[in-house]
């Protein structure tokens, strides 16, 4: 069953599930089995189903009718000549090919699975759906293939496994695709695969005669050959095929294998033996981010230079806070290092270039890199916005009972967030990492050493108006109303920051801004709400 996004786990969940005895369990699965649409009774049913049989009591599911071989090639031989078939009736020839499967019947499974995948993948079965199949059937696509090619691997001779395991791969590639094929074998087996360690020197053979890709990202056979020769040699072979290929992908998963093991020494060698290895490609900073946390790990005093390098090599302002912040955040160091910086920051780097110009309290200079700011590519790393807008609101505030709001404060954050991080499952994110400091924090230790004068702040609040429009304009022309609600914000907190002077000013825009956009009543609505979350009003 697939986790939605943002799960919680209730803390007490582990605690009941171990106080019920195995009958109030089983009365409570029963139950919640009745509660539920056929199709995510379809879908717990399998999981548990499968489940049942991976486990130590030896049971199987019962054997399907031999005749579910037949019924399937005739199904997809009608299906194949209309071109489409339903989802539902493919699903009930799955199951029961996947049921074939867990009760050890593997050749019936294969014959089923290869009767309907191969022409579903190759959309010679149109079944209706916009992008992937998962979308309308009600089984696990991904599950059934993972049986199919275990069903051709257990049934195909030692010689001649490896060809006919990744020709099985190949023919359902577009129904869906195993990204470590041996891992996903034995997890779809009941018990060990037969014969591997027999099968991984022809697997490895046959995947090392394939070509590399030409590009940065490797190819999958690239990937299955990292899997398979660990799987055969260990660290060593991760180790070989890194020194051998110099692919980015190969020299992470030699470095990590070691440093999840905690081998911070051999790890720290490794990191830096990688980042020659792959020259000047964008894949050296992460190379280097490695080389630092271990450097971290093992408390050796070079953590700071290798943070250096590692944003040398691949600045971002993710690299750019952790260097930052390397040697302490009192402002006299964090000024002395921002001096020594942003001489070397590239001139694109619109936000790493903000904020260090924020950090040397060269506040006209900021403002000035947000003026020449597009409305629209807020979301580029090069654009300002997000840093520049946040901080300033955070500088304008500062001495007075207002505050800012969470949204532009959560904004600032995400910045300096590694996008990969939201791909990261529970395993990687309990992996040691560097730890990245908040700008909010950065903003915040600050503001007490900024002096602000007036021309400052008219800078500033000149910018911060400036960039709204813009943004405003920017995104109702092109009608993205994904994005009123934060040019809304901007022009709300506008209003919120201009000081008492000038909060007259700052309300004849307001109102200029709704009748210009009378008739984007959504937009208007989302002024509203804005202005309400800052707590601005406009003046009379």
């Amino acid at each position: 069953m697939r986790r939605p996004n943002g799960h919680v786990t209730d803390p007490d969940l582990d605690r009941a599930l171990e106080a019920m005895t195995a009958p109030e369990l089983r009365s409570f699965v029963r139950g919640v089995l009745d509660g539920i649409d056929d199709d995510q009774r379809a879908t717990f049913v399998d999981s548990l189903v499968a489940r049942a049989a991976r486990g130590d009591s030896g049971w199987t599911p019962s054997q399907p009718s031999r005749w579910i071989v037949d019924e399937a090639a005739q199904f997809a031989q009608a299906a194949r000549s209309i071109g489409s078939a339903d989802p539902d009736d493919v699903s009930a020839h799955l199951r029961q090919g996947s049921k074939a499967f867990l009760a050890g019947d593997h050749a019936s499974a294969r014959a089923v699975f290869e009767a309907l995948l191969p022409p579903i993948a190759n959309v010679d079965v149109d079944l209706g759906q916009h992008e992937l199949v998962d979308d309308v059937l009600n089984v696990d696509a991904r599950i059934v293939v993972a049986q199919y090619v275990t069903s051709v691997y257990t049934t195909t001779p030692l010689d001649e496994r490896a060809r006919a395991v990744d020709d099985a791969i190949q023919r359902v590639e577009g129904f869906a695709s195993l990204g470590n094929p041996i891992a996903d074998m034995e997890g779809a087996s009941a018990g060990a695969l037969p014969e591997l360690g027999l099968f991984l020197p022809r697997w490895v053979k046959r995947l090392e005669r394939l070509r590399p890709s030409k590009e940065d990202w490797e190819n999958e056979h690239e990937r299955w050959l990292r899997e398979a020769v660990f799987r055969s040699e260990g660290v060593d072979g991760l180790e070989r095929v890194a020194r051998k290929t110099k692919r980015p992908q190969a020299c992470l998963a030699w470095c990590e294998t070691l440093a999840v093991r905690g081998d911070w020494a051999v790890a720290l060698r490794a990191y830096d033996v990688s980042a020659a290895l792959v020259g000047k490609s964008h894949w050296r900073g992460e190379l280097l981010d490695g080389a630092a946390l271990a450097a971290q790990r093992l408390g050796r005093s070079d953590v700071s230079k290798r943070l250096e390098a590692a944003w040398r090599a691949v600045p971002t302002l993710t690299r750019l806070l952790r260097w930052l912040v390397a040697d302490g955040r009192a402002p006299t160091v964090l000024r002395a290092k921002a001096k020594e910086i942003v001489a070397r920051c590239p001139r694109t780097a619109g936000r790493q270039l903000g904020l260090l110009r924020v950090l040397l309290g060269d506040l006209r200079a900021a403002a000035d890199l947000l003026l020449k700011a597009p409305g629209l590519g807020w979301s580029s790393v090069d654009h300002p916005g997000h840093v520049l807008f946040p901080l300033f609101a955070v500088l304008l505030a500062n001495g007075t009972p207002r505050t800012v709001s969470d949204a532009l404060l959560a904004e600032l954050e995400s910045t300096s967030r590694d996008p990969l991080e939201v791909f990261s499952d529970d395993d990687v994110e309990r992996r040691p990492k560097l730890a990245t400091p908040s700008i909010s924090a950065l903003a915040h230790d600050l503001c007490s050493s900024i002096e602000l004068d007036q021309t400052d702040r008219e800078a500033m609040l000149g910018a911060m108006r400036i960039a709204a429009e813009r943004r405003i304009e920017g995104i109702l022309s092109n009608s993205r109303r994904r994005h009123y609600g934060h040019a809304a914000m901007l022009a709300a907190s506008c209003l919120a920051r201009a000081p008492t002077e000038r909060h007259k000013d700052l309300s004849a825009w307001m109102v200029g801004l709704r009748q210009t956009y009378s008739r984007r009543h959504a937009f208007r609505e989302e002024l509203t709400r804005a202005m309400e979350s800052v707590g601005a009003s406009v003046s009379a």
